[in-house]
């Protein structure tokens, strides 16, 4: 037998590719777990300890890029989205959250159609 399961409202978790980017001329070289830790510094500073614990986990990380993909939960988003926008500053040295895509469905995130080109096939 054939069941439609259909889930009205909102998901419980949404998620935000995000790169980490330095001024011009340093060369930071970070890896997952001081990654993870400048978000929750991030989310500590502007909300508290009580946002920092929340759940918010790496999924993919590039080292050379300092890009990831965080799973957050949904009624978190905007908070994280805000205390990511307005870090500028680790161990003295200037940085900035770029935040790419955000979407509540993680398969939204493996394509971008801002950098897709498409190309004319004449027959």
């Amino acid at each position: 037998m054939y069941k439609k399961v259909v889930s009205k409202g909102c998901l419980d978790f949404c998620y935000m590719k995000v790169r980490l980017d330095f001024e011009e001329g340093t060369h930071a070289h970070i890896d997952i777990v001081a990654f993870k830790q400048i978000i929750l510094e991030a989310a500590q500073s502007m909300f508290g300890l009580a946002l920092s614990c929340s759940l918010i986990d790496v999924l993919i990380y590039e080292k050379s890029s300092r890009t990831a993909v965080l799973r957050i939960p949904n009624i978190n988003l905007s908070k994280i989205w805000s205390a990511l926008s307005l870090y500028s500053n680790m161990n003295g040295l200037s940085c900035a959250f770029r935040i790419l895509q955000i979407s509540p469905h993680l398969m939204a995130l493996s394509g971008n159609s801002r950098l897709m080109s498409l190309e004319v096939v004449e027959h």
